[in-house]
């Protein structure tokens, strides 16, 4: 099925540097509740003792104030990078609270209403004013509980020296793009090549890796999901599931007949000129909600469609890194894609970190699998077979037999799924021949596995423990306990927490220094912010 991965994967191993793919970097960011000792979720603020979230690079919060989020620096290899994750771990499990852990799964269990999900807090700067006020506005939208589930996000970026090669590989023309230079815009090009066909095998993320296939009652209303088997009366799941997290109880947008948040993903100029739109166009039912709450908080940013960039959902999202004060979307637009982020990986609570090295090494094997295959622009009618394929993964992925939708044709799942594994052989012998080892090919033995029988599948595992222990509940409880206890008791790197706890004290003092030069409102703050993007509407806080 897929001839020209194999042919070019050879092509490139034949005609350039052994080392074509070696300069890659991997980043991973991987978000836990905190939780108490009854698998609560926490009410206490973000612990000191991990510094600010909001000037923390390594430790910081996602949506709320329980949700922690640890993001290691890009890495050279998938060894470094889980040794980077691991001692973030042993650090945070040393610093919480009492009775605290880390609930190493993507599904809350226990919360206590709505109320019970303390939206982050990041101090009075105009920053971090507007990191509470957009999660605010997340909450208003979307309400507060689908922003409890986690997620592990994976980072990859190649070299530069590699996009000649690709553009060869593919008989590319190079374009003008925007304002960017030759350089940037072929890097971006290559990179949405790549963005374009993980967003067609984005399904095989859930299959493999997918970690989610039950829930707690509590995370549900009473009517909540009818078609859900219940299981010891507090436990919900889907016989056949991967990843509910991405399916129909996951993250959802607004059900709003008038929202259209589709973003065309044929090529980057379109990809940018929706996303565009979306953040610079009022919706008009949030501009009747209102900027402020009734005491005069700002409960949204904006009245549009999106208010950052970062609200459009996407399993696969191109990343720039913006300078100070600069709108990430037109950091993008300037200076094209700088690295891939995958952020369709379930927290798996097999492993204390919530994801494992042969994973990695998988996660990586995709992204030269998506640097390899053709990438024809996305229509569409494949962008609606691609999220329909996800949700049928992400809901009955086990399922014998299940037909899945490529090229506008059936194809079984295994079949599929069999072909992409089988064409990167080649890649990883390579990658191993490289290293010394031969993780990359255990890993694809591993992925192979599971395809031809899905009882190896993180889900099926997951269901088989939580059917024996007798609820989700009480599984997740004892492997996030179990985990917890595992990264105390063994032996932390020192240099790395050395740096991390210097992190921390340096966090608290830009924190401070970022407050002392805070000047101006923060109304005008946000004016000037939204100021940057032409054509934005902006509904002033005073006429909401």
């Amino acid at each position: 099925m897929y001839i020209e991965v194999d042919s070019r994967a050879k092509r490139l191993l034949d005609t350039h540097s052994a080392a074509v793919f070696a300069k890659r970097n991997i980043g991973l960011e991987k978000e836990s509740l905190r939780v108490a000792a009854d698998g609560a979720i926490s009410q206490q603020r973000h612990p000191p003792s991990l510094g600010s979230p909001l000037c923390n690079k390594s430790i910081t919060t996602d949506f709320s104030e329980a949700l922690i989020e640890m993001v290691t620096p890009p890495c050279k290899s998938a060894e470094s990078v889980m040794a980077y994750l691991t001692g973030l771990h042993q650090f945070i499990a040393s610093r919480l609270p009492d009775q605290e852990h880390l609930w190493n799964t993507s599904m809350p269990c226990i919360l206590h209403g709505e109320q019970s999900i303390r939206i982050g807090q990041y101090g009075d700067s105009h920053n971090g004013q507007m990191k509470q006020a957009y999660r605010r506005g997340l909450g208003l939208r979307y309400g507060r509980r689908m922003q409890a589930i986690a997620g592990v996000h994976f980072n990859f970026s190649f070299d530069e020296s590699i996009w000649p090669v690709w553009q060869e590989l593919h008989g590319h023309q190079q374009k003008a793009l925007f304002d960017m230079s030759q350089q940037d815009a072929l890097r971006t090009e290559g990179y949405f090549h790549m963005t374009r066909n993980l967003m067609r095998i984005g399904w095989i993320v859930p299959y493999l890796f997918g970690a989610s296939p039950a829930i707690c009652q509590s995370f549900l209303g009473d009517d909540d999901h009818p078609t859900l088997k219940t299981f010891n009366g507090s436990t919900r799941y889907e016989p056949f599931g991967t990843s509910l997290r991405l399916g129909n109880i996951g993250y959802q947008y607004r059900d709003d007949k008038n929202l259209d948040l589709s973003v065309c993903h044929s090529n980057f100029e379109c990809y940018m000129r929706d996303i565009i739109a979306h953040v610079s166009e009022v919706h008009p039912p949030y501009e009747k909600m209102g900027i402020l709450d009734e005491v005069g908080r700002y409960q949204q940013l904006t009245a549009n469609r999106l208010q950052i960039e970062n609200e459009y959902y996407s399993s696969v999202r191109p990343k720039q890194i913006a300078d100070a004060g600069e709108m990430a979307i037109l950091a993008l637009k300037k200076r094209g894609i700088r690295y891939l982020e995958l952020r369709s990986v379930d927290v798996n609570l097999q492993h204390d970190e919530g994801v494992n090295l042969e994973q990695v090494a998988m996660l990586e094997m995709l992204m030269m699998f998506a640097f390899l295959a053709d990438s024809p622009p996305l229509e569409v009618e494949e962008m609606r077979d691609n999220a329909s394929n996800m949700t049928n993964v992400a809901h009955n992925g086990r399922k014998p037999g299940l037909q899945l939708i490529h090229a506008g044709k059936s194809v079984a799942l295994d079949q599929w799924g069999l072909s992409i594994v089988d064409s990167l052989q080649a890649i990883a012998e390579q990658l191993d021949s490289e290293s010394g080892g031969n993780l990359y090919e255990r890993s694809l033995d591993q992925q192979r596995a599971k395809i031809q029988d899905s009882d190896k599948t993180p889900s099926a595992i997951v269901l088989a423990g939580i059917k024996e222990r007798g609820s989700f509940f009480d599984y997740a409880l004892d492997q996030s306990v179990t985990s917890h206890d595992n990264l105390l008791a063994a032996t932390a790197e020192s240099e790395l927490a050395s740096k991390l706890s210097f992190e921390v004290t340096e966090s608290i003092e830009q924190l401070k220094a970022l407050e002392a030069q805070c000047t101006g409102s923060f109304e005008d703050f946000l004016q000037d912010y939204y100021a940057q993007l032409p054509g934005h509407t902006m509904t002033r806080a005073v006429e909401a």
